[in-house]
């Protein structure tokens, strides 16, 4: 399935953070991110974030790249905030800048339907058209548990 072309708006997202390598991420005894999804959620840390958008969606932004694809990022786990005039203690908040992006449907079983997911964003960009913008990609997690919109951005047409 092709993804769908869309243009968002900027938005903030106020988590937890951690700084990562795809590398690391390969390996599950050091990854990262599944360990601030753990925390996230065993924590009930979205309960301690104010001004949180009228949504029940908890999202991932990946942002702060180095060297695209292969260098390191960082990853903030969380919820979409109207405001960031209060960010709690030990949290972080994040800007997701607004831009065209390519949306991915990631349905199904999770975590693995999110990882073959990715793995379809990474071979659908090997071609080259249309091109990865490395600014912040952001994942839109849905309550029901088995469905994550992946968005990724990209350079507008013609760049």
């Amino acid at each position: 399935m092709r993804p769908e072309r869309v243009r968002r708006g900027d938005a903030q997202v106020v988590g937890i953070e951690a700084r990562t390598t795809a590398r690391r991420e390969a390996d599950p005894a050091t990854a990262a991110v599944p360990a601030l999804w753990r925390r996230f959620h065993g924590e009930e840390l979205g309960r301690r974030i104010p001004s949180r958008t009228g949504t029940a969606t908890t999202c991932a932004v990946y942002t702060d790249y180095e060297d695209g694809r292969r260098g390191g990022y960082r990853c903030v786990v969380g919820a979409e905030v109207t405001s960031c005039d209060e960010v709690p203690s030990g949290m972080v908040a994040v800007a997701v800048p607004a831009g065209e992006y390519l949306v991915f449907a990631a349905r199904g079983p999770m975590p693995d339907a999110l990882a073959a997911t990715w793995e379809r964003v990474a071979e659908f960009f090997e071609p080259g058209q249309p091109r990865r913008a490395w600014t912040a990609d952001l994942e839109v997690h849905y309550p029901t548990g088995s469905a994550v919109d992946v968005l990724v951005a990209v350079l507008p047409a013609g760049t």
